[in-house]
């Protein structure tokens, strides 16, 4: 309870610190006397009110900025290395120079609005915009209370234009998926650009069974658990300046069912693991926060990987879906900006007289390198988005290119990639196994657990996976297999992809009924996805 004095003319008030001691206020807050006893109490009380919320500001603590707080915050952090980067990019990045040299106390909520749409304006995206400030709000809200009263980052509800909220929720939602044909077509085009046919197998084995690209990549010959016939997911490698082992995201560990047919083609590769051709980590790179905790990637025989590049390495996230997902989700390779600024090209392909023996390429071809030119702009697109004048198409006649005159184009058949699935990442094969089961009835527990996520809710806390989800699960995810197989048979009978040949040799020599998914999927599935 505080109690009012009066002193050398004037009304103060004293009130007990947190610590127990005893605090004098003599100004209110405009850093005026106070008028009566009256004010000088409820000034009091509002103290032991702002102490009981945890919100009060010891007013003789020494003032702090936020270049100040900041490394003080960070060095307390205990999180993975690729989290700490990401972190120290957006302070330095985007903190800092904002907020580097004000004092805590003195940034106010009113300036965060204009800050997120002046990195907006600066030629960032959004995204980076929001995440910048959900950054600085983590940062802030452990100065409270000792640095500050309250976090002045934090959004308020309500404010904010409801039309863009709306807007952004949707794009939120519209995720995009693949249906089983579409992931077929895509692995099978992939595995042709890599020139790797395990390509084919990663990508299917990712859109089957939900594992990240990092759990991907650290499958080993020991993840296949023989006697369960399931995959132990235990590691994942993950890329930053180099590759480290670490474990799945938010300690997601799970052992995973597999289908008969996944499962054959994975012990079949599984014969074939081999060692990365990683060395050690270059003492010339830049410090990276957090690597005490983690394993760094090293060639030494010990681990056998089943999914490599052809020359051992392992496949780097923007590397690959740059040459390699988007075209053949897209058909056409991305364009560039910058100095060496082009616009984005189709993929050309060679689809007859081919050079594979006598008989012609099959579907669907064999991409030209390096890639031809648009000779119009593609339907997804518009002059005015275009990068440069549009001019008139001329055969590639330079050095590197295969050269055409008009016999040869009547024997060599040219053709380019029609879109597939346009903008499918190698992230969205998992929002298309999460549709997929969706879709077929799979219960919630199951699902859950299949995608490494963790369901605190009443019933993720009591319900349990039975004998029979997993069955429900394991028919679903053949009959989609087979279903997408005979969907591709129908395109083309043959491809030159070993595995998914292989996968029609039933339906070519006739041992096999054309099936819908709506006859196989567990109890009150549509068969939307066929």
């Amino acid at each position: 309870m505080p109690w009012p004095e009066f002193r050398s003319g004037h009304w103060t008030v004293k009130y007990r610190k947190p610590d127990g001691k005893i605090k004098r206020l003599t100004f209110d807050e405009k850093g005026e006397h106070f008028a009566d006893e009256e004010a000088a109490y409820n000034a009091g009380l509002y103290q032991e009110e702002l102490i009981r919320r945890g919100k009060w500001v010891d007013p003789d603590a020494p003032k702090i900025t936020f270049a100040e707080w900041a490394p003080t915050w960070y060095s307390g952090q205990d999180l993975e290395p690729s989290t700490m980067a990401k972190i120290r990019s957006v302070i330095e990045g985007h903190l800092l120079p904002r907020w580097g040299t004000r004092e805590l106390v003195s940034i106010a909520a009113e300036e965060m609005a204009p800050w997120e749409r002046d990195i907006v304006r600066a030629g960032y995206a959004p995204r980076t915009a929001r995440d910048a400030r959900s950054q600085l709000i983590t940062i802030l809200n452990d100065a409270v209370p000792l640095h500050l009263a309250f976090n002045p980052a934090l959004r308020r509800r309500g404010k904010g234009r409801k039309g863009l909220k709306r807007v952004a929720r949707h794009q939120a939602k519209a995720r995009i998926w693949a249906s089983p044909l579409q992931v077929i077509l895509v692995a099978e085009r992939a595995a042709i650009l890599a020139g790797n046919p395990d390509v084919f197998l990663m990508l299917v084995t990712k859109a089957f069974t939900g594992l990240r690209w990092s759990e991907v990549l650290a499958l080993t010959p020991d993840s296949l658990l023989r006697r369960e016939r399931q995959l132990d997911i235990q590691w994942k490698l993950y890329e930053l300046s180099g590759f480290y082992w670490g474990i799945p995201k938010d300690g997601s560990i799970r052992q995973l069912d597999i289908p008969a047919w996944l499962w054959a083609l994975l012990e079949e590769q599984a014969e074939r693991a081999r060692p990365c051709s990683c060395s050690k980590r270059s003492e010339d790179l830049p410090h990276v926060d957090g690597i005490e905790h983690v394993e760094w990637c090293v060639s030494s025989g010990k681990r056998r990987l089943l999914f490599l590049t052809p020359e051992g390495a392992h496949y780097q996230r923007g590397n690959f879906g740059t040459r390699i997902m988007r075209p053949a989700a897209d058909g056409m390779y991305p364009g560039k900006s910058g100095a060496r600024a082009r616009p984005p090209r189709p993929v050309t392909v060679q689809v007859g007289g081919g050079t594979w023996g006598e008989e012609d390429i099959p579907f669907p071809g064999q991409p030209l390198q390096p890639p031809w030119p648009y000779a119009a702009v593609p339907r997804e697109m518009d002059w005015e988005e275009w990068p440069e004048p549009p001019e008139e198409f001329v055969i590639p006649r330079q050095r590197g290119q295969w050269f055409y005159d008009a016999d040869d184009l009547r024997t060599r058949q040219i053709a380019s990639w029609a879109p597939v699935m346009f903008g499918l990442t190698p992230h969205g094969l998992r929002y298309s196994l999460q549709t997929w089961m969706d879709d077929g009835g799979i219960k919630k527990a199951l699902k859950v657990d299949r995608m490494g996520h963790e369901d605190l809710s009443m019933s993720g806390l009591y319900g349990q996976i039975t004998d029979q989800m997993v069955t429900d699960l394991l028919t679903l995810l053949t009959g989609l297999w087979d279903s997408g197989v005979a969907e591709r048979f129908k395109i083309h009978p043959r491809s030159p992809v070993p595995i998914l040949d292989a996968a029609m040799a039933p339906w070519r020599e006739g041992n096999v009924e054309m099936i819908s998914v709506s006859q196989i999927v567990p109890k009150h599935a549509r068969g939307r996805l066929a």
